[in-house]
């Protein structure tokens, strides 16, 4: 069985504000198979979150992985995810049902919320997104 730990951030200089997403994603034997660092235009830091959700669902698809645990340090992110939250705005609804639209061929999905010392290269690399628009 293909199966990935993706680690997933979102950052905002501002809110809104230049805004990146950093995803690192290792295999079952702890390998890292994939990460990258996106800058993502001027945004929320929820909305920043999400485009990083959806972009590592999607690459996780792409790639045909079977089971895929994502951790997040948002725990808006993954409490909406898992239903312990409601969803009231709109544009982070479009996201939440994209991500899960994406995850229909892949048979088991988590999302996790870990604390942020946990999640410092996701950290770091959706940071180092949203400097570079200030740096250009």
């Amino acid at each position: 069985m293909k199966e990935w730990h993706v680690y997933i951030d979102g950052a905002s200089l501002g809110n809104p504000g230049h805004s990146g997403a950093g995803i690192v994603a290792f295999d079952d034997e702890g390998n890292e198979v994939w990460r990258e660092a996106v800058y993502l235009g001027t945004m929320t830091n929820n909305m920043a979150e999400y485009e990083a959700l959806v972009r590592a669902v999607h690459i996780a698809a792409e790639a045909r992985i079977e089971s895929l645990h994502i951790y997040t340090d948002s725990e808006l992110v993954a409490n909406q995810w898992n239903g312990s939250y409601m969803v009231r705005n709109k544009r982070l609804m479009a996201y939440l049902n994209e991500a899960k639209a994406l995850t229909r061929g892949i048979q088991g999905v988590r999302v996790r919320h870990i604390p942020r010392e946990k999640n410092r290269i996701a950290d770091r690399l959706a940071k180092q997104a949203a400097e570079q628009a200030q740096k250009d």
